[in-house]
């Protein structure tokens, strides 16, 4: 498998919004060329996480609480299935949502990895959509795929540059259009949701929407 670009990212992972009660799955799902043991150490071990992820601290257990100081998140763990499945709680901002990472063995040899965040029909997600947590997790995607291809290779100061450069950017608005696309298919109407996904792509870019 070629190394990852944010071209081949845009393309690899399958985007689904989901509607469930009182809320939405956010879904990315993507082929890894590493198997399901791998794939559940990148994204588990602290020191791992450190290399493309960030700072990371707790008990992978079940009821255990684990803390992500960089991104001043922190949660429970609901479930760990070694190497299957992780759920947990994901808190930030004073909300609490819930995650599922599941990684299942592919055709190709590698695995299939999917990620589902629940989140809430509220004001946020009227103003930003899905795109406002789809973003994020795709470039962490992008980020994993990466660390798999080079697992010794410390990547933050190289992914913290990717997202200040144009190629960052021309990415982060490429991501929330696709997350746009998902949106209009899970039956959004389709004007909303552009609207939505530029106020995010403007967000993360620091800058003033454009919505004519």
């Amino acid at each position: 498998m070629a190394t990852p670009t944010p071209e081949s990212q845009l393309t690899e992972v399958t985007r689904t919004v989901i509607p469930a009660p009182h809320g939405h799955v956010i879904s990315l799902a993507q082929d890894l060329p590493a198997p399901p043991a791998e794939v559940w150490a990148a994204l588990t071990s602290a020191d791992r996480l450190a290399l493309w992820f960030g700072r990371a601290d707790g008990e992978l257990q079940d009821g255990g609480r684990f803390e992500l100081p960089d991104m001043e998140t922190q949660g429970t763990v609901l479930s760990a299935e070694e190497p299957h499945r992780l759920k947990l709680t994901w808190e930030f901002g004073g909300s609490t949502s819930e995650m599922e990472l599941l990684i299942s063995e592919a055709e190709s040899g590698g695995s299939r990895f999917e990620l589902r965040h629940t989140v809430p029909v509220d004001a946020h997600w009227g103003t930003f959509g899905p795109a406002a947590t789809g973003c994020g997790w795709d470039g962490a995607l992008y980020a994993l795929a990466l660390h798999l291809e080079n697992p010794l290779t410390d990547l933050l100061s190289e992914l913290g540059g990717f997202a200040a450069s144009d190629e960052g950017a021309d990415f982060t608005r490429a991501t929330a259009d696709a997350w746009a696309a998902a949106h209009v298919a899970s039956g959004a109407d389709r004007k909303p949701a552009r609207k939505a996904a530029v106020r995010t792509a403007a967000f993360y870019l620091g800058e003033e929407p454009d919505l004519s």
